[in-house]
C-alpha cells in the first residue's frame, strides 16, 4: 500500500506519451504547468513489448528520447530548465504508475481521446488505468495550450475529496476565475409518484436549495483561498448533466473532480458521473486522489 504524496504541492510534474498528437498537447501542458511553478518535468514513453530491451529496441529508445527532449525544449522559453526525458520498455500504465511514485509525482499529465475518448475508456486504455489504479492525482488533456488557465470550475460534494479537489485546483491556477459547484436532487419525479402535490414539492425543494448553499457556505470556510473570490453554484438536477452543462456556459478550460483512493470502488468520483465527465466536458479535467492505493505493481 503507497500513501500518496500530499496533492497541494505543485513541484513534480510527470507527463506520459505515447507519441501521439493529443500527447502533444499534455506535454505542451506539463511544460507550460512546469515553467509557470518552478517545477521539474519528466516526459516519459514506454516501449509496450520491448521485452528483454534488445540492441534494436534500445536504438528505437535513444531516438524517441532525442526527439522527444527536441520537442520539450521547443516548448520552454528558458533553456536554463531542463526536462528528464525517459524511454523505459513494460506495460505503459504500470510504468506510468511506478514512475509516479518513483518520483513522488504531484500531478501525472496524460492526453485525451478525442471524440472516442470514453470508448476507450470502458475498453480500459492507458490513461483510464492510471487514473483508476493510479495514487497520484491526474490531469487529462483535451485542448491545446493557448495560455494558462482562465475559468475553473470544481464539483463538490462537500467531502474531503471535493476539498481536496478544490484546494489543489487553486494551486493549480490561481489566477483563473473559480466557481465552486454542487448539485442537489429534488427529488422531483419520486415526490410526484408519492401524491405530494406541486404545491409541496416547491416547498420541499426550496428547503433543499436553502440547506444545500448553507452547506456550501460551511464547506467554502474549510478551503484555504487566500482572499480568492470563488463563485458559489448550487443547482438542482443530475450531476452529470449539469456539471457538463455548466462547463459549458462559464466557458470553464477546466474541471476538477475528487476521487478517494479505495480499489472496492470501481469508478472514480460518483461512477458514471466522473466517466460522463471525462466523456463531455468541453475541456480538460483535473482528477483529484486523496486516499491511498492498494494496487500492488508487478
Amino acid at each position: 500500500m503507497t500513501e500518496p504524496r500530499k496533492a497541494l504541492h505543485l513541484e513534480r510534474f510527470l507527463v506520459a506519451t505515447d507519441l501521439s498528437s493529443r500527447a502533444q498537447k499534455a506535454i505542451a501542458r506539463a511544460a507550460q504547468l512546469a515553467e509557470e511553478h518552478g517545477g521539474t518535468l519528466t516526459v516519459l514513453h514506454v516501449l509496450a513489448g520491448a521485452a528483454g530491451y534488445e540492441a534494436r529496441s534500445q536504438q528505437i529508445a535513444s531516438q524517441i528520447e532525442k526527439d522527444l527532449r527536441r520537442k520539450v525544449e521547443a516548448l520552454s522559453p528558458k533553456k536554463d530548465r531542463v526536462a528528464t526525458v525517459r524511454v523505459l520498455p513494460g506495460t505503459p500504465f504500470v510504468e506510468v504508475i511506478r514512475q509516479g511514485r518513483e518520483d513522488a509525482a504531484d500531478l501525472i499529465l496524460v492526453g485525451a481521446h478525442g471524440e472516442d475518448f470514453i470508448k476507450d475508456l470502458l475498453l480500459g486504455t492507458t490513461a483510464e488505468k492510471i487514473v483508476r489504479k493510479g495514487d497520484r492525482s491526474v490531469l487529462v488533456v483535451k485542448q491545446a495550450v493557448q495560455r494558462s488557465y482562465r475559468r475553473v470550475l470544481v464539483a463538490v460534494d462537500f467531502s474531503d475529496h471535493s476539498r481536496h479537489a478544490l484546494q489543489l485546483a487553486l494551486r493549480l491556477a490561481p489566477q483563473a476565475e473559480f466557481h465552486a459547484l454542487h448539485i442537489y436532487s429534488g427529488f422531483e419525479g419520486m415526490l410526484r409518484r408519492a401524491g405530494i402535490t406541486a404545491s409541496g414539492i416547491v416547498r420541499y425543494q426550496r428547503q433543499v436549495a436553502k440547506e444545500a448553499r448553507q452547506q456550501m457556505e460551511v464547506f467554502m470556510r474549510g478551503i484555504d483561498r487566500r482572499r480568492k473570490p470563488i463563485r458559489r453554484e448550487v443547482w438542482n438536477g443530475q450531476a452529470r448533466r449539469e456539471i457538463t452543462t455548466i462547463a459549458r456556459r462559464v466557458r470553464a478550460d477546466l474541471v476538477a473532480v475528487g476521487t478517494a483512493g479505495r480499489t472496492a470502488v470501481p469508478y472514480i468520483l460518483l461512477g458514471s458521473v466522473a466517466e460522463h465527465v471525462l466523456r463531455e466536458a468541453p475541456c480538460d479535467v483535473l482528477v483529484v486522489r486523496s486516499g491511498t492505493s492498494r494496487f500492488e505493481l508487478p
